[in-house]
Formats: structure tokens, C-alpha cells, sequence
């Protein structure tokens, strides 16, 4: 008696899948891959924007002051008060 070789159906389907599925899970490991890429960029992007807004917020509240206007105004622009002489020293 011979036998003979049949073709086998179970291993083909057996080897598909293991093809699929591997293909699937190489793609969604790539897309993780990016997404956690793009998630770094964009809390280095909310890191800086923050440190930005606390920088904008201590000169707000500094322009808001009355003594650091007055210095301002004196420093920068040479302005003085009624009865003032402002004196600029020369550079």
C-alpha cells in the first residue's frame, strides 16, 4: 500500500492566520510607535507653552504695580515727578 499525501488545509489556514496576525500586530506597534512619538512632541510643546504663560503672568502682575510702573517710567523712559530733575548717566 501507498500512501498518499494529501494536502493539507488546516496547516495552510494555520500559517494564513499566523501571517495576519502578525502583520496586524507590526502595524499596531508602528502606530503606537508614532503615537507616543507625537505625545513626547506635544508635552514638550505644553512644557514650554506653560513656562511661557507663568513668565507672562509674573510680568502682568508686575506691570500691574504701581512701584514697578513708577521705576518703569523713571528707567526707562526718564520721566520724573512735579519738581523732579532726572538725571541720565552718561554711556
Amino acid at each position: 500500500m501507498t500512501q498518499r499525501k494529501s494536502f493539507n488545509w488546516f496547516a495552510v489556514v494555520m500559517l494564513a492566520m499566523i501571517v495576519y496576525f502578525s502583520t496586524v500586530l507590526i502595524s499596531q506597534q508602528v502606530h503606537l510607535a508614532h503615537v507616543s512619538e507625537s505625545q513626547r512632541i506635544a508635552d514638550k510643546r505644553l512644557e514650554k507653552a506653560k513656562a511661557t504663560n507663568e513668565k507672562l503672568r509674573k510680568e502682568l502682575a508686575e506691570l500691574q504695580d504701581i512701584n514697578n510702573i513708577e521705576k518703569l517710567a523713571r528707567e526707562d523712559l526718564g520721566l520724573a515727578k512735579e519738581g523732579e530733575m532726572p538725571y541720565q548717566a552718561r554711556q
